[in-house]
C-alpha cells in the first residue's frame, strides 16, 4: 500500500539520527531537561517524499534519556525513538495506521545500523551562532575518503546531556545537534530546532508504549525497504 511505503522511508529516516562551544552562557541559561523542538524541511523539495516528509521532530530529553517523536504521511504514521544510555539500547516504535510494532537494538546492533557514514572526524570551527537561543558551534565532518563531501553540523554544550548522539551517526559530535541534515534511502531532511523548553518530563516518556507487536530491526527494516 501507498502509505506504508511513503512512511517506512520517512521511518528509515529517523531510524539513524536525532539527536543532537563555548562555555558561554545562553540568553535561557543552560538547561539538562525538557523539550527540543525541530523544524524538518526536506533538502530537495522536489523530491517525490517532500510532500508527506514530517515537518518537524520533537525530542524530549531527562537525565541523558530522550525520545524523539515525529507524525509523516499526513499523519498516518506516528514514530517514537528512545536512546536509552544506560542499557545501551536503542528503541523504535512505528504505528502505521494502527498497526503497531517496536524493535530494540543493543550497541553491536546500533553500530551497524545506526553509524552508517563512511569514517570521519569532527572538525569543531571558531564560528558560532544562536539558535533557538543557545550557543551553538559549527562543525565540520570530514570524512577519511576524501571523495566524500564534508558534512556540516552546528550543535551545543549549552543542553546539558551527556553522549547525546551515541545511537546516531552523528555519534562523534560531542554536543547536542541544533542545526543538521540527514540521508538515507534517498531522501535528505534538514533539522533546525526552533525552540527548547525548560520542562518536567514524565518518565514513561522513555517506556515502550502498550499493544506493539516486537519485530527484529532487520525485518522492520526490510518492511520498508520492500515499500520504497
Amino acid at each position: 500500500m501507498q502509505h506504508f511505503r511513503i512512511n517506512g522511508f520517512i521511518v528509515a529516516l529517523a531510524f539513524a539520527g536525532l539527536l543532537g562551544l563555548d562555555s558561554c552562557s545562553s540568553d535561557t541559561g543552560s538547561i539538562s531537561e525538557g523539550v527540543i523542538e525541530y523544524k524538518a524541511t526536506p533538502v530537495d523539495p522536489a523530491s517525490t517524499m517532500a510532500s508527506i516528509a514530517p515537518s518537524k521532530m520533537t525530542v524530549k530529553f531527562k537525565d541523558d534519556y530522550s525520545n524523539a517523536e515525529m507524525v509523516a504521511g499526513l499523519g498516518m504514521a506516528s514514530m517514537s525513538f528512545i536512546s536509552d544510555p544506560k542499557k545501551s539500547e536503542f528503541t523504535s516504535m512505528v504505528n502505521l495506521i494502527g498497526q503497531k510494532y517496536y524493535s530494540v537494538m543493543k550497541m553491536d546492533e546500533v553500530m551497524k545500523n545506526n553509524h552508517f557514514l563512511p569514517e570521519y572526524e569532527v572538525e569543531e570551527t571558531k564560528e558560532r551562532k544562536l539558535i533557538a537561543g543557545y550557543n551553538c558551534t559549527k562543525a565540520i565532518i570530514r570524512f577519511k575518503d576524501t571523495s566524500n563531501k564534508p558534512i556540516e553540523v552546528w550543535f551545543t554544550r549549552e543542553i546539558h546531556f551527556k553522549n547525546p548522539n551515541w545511537s546516531n551517526v552523528y555519534y562523534k559530535v560531542d554536543g547536542v545537534l541544533m542545526d543538521y541534515t540527514l540521508k538515507k534511502f534517498g531522501l535528505e531532511l534538514h533539522f533546525v530546532a526552533s525552540s527548547v523548553t525548560n520542562a518536567k518530563i514524565d518518565e514513561n516518556t522513555f517506556h515502550l508504549l502498550p499493544d506493539y507487536k516486537k519485530i527484529s530491526n532487520e525485518a522492520l527494516e526490510a518492511m520498508f525497504k520492500e515499500m520504497e
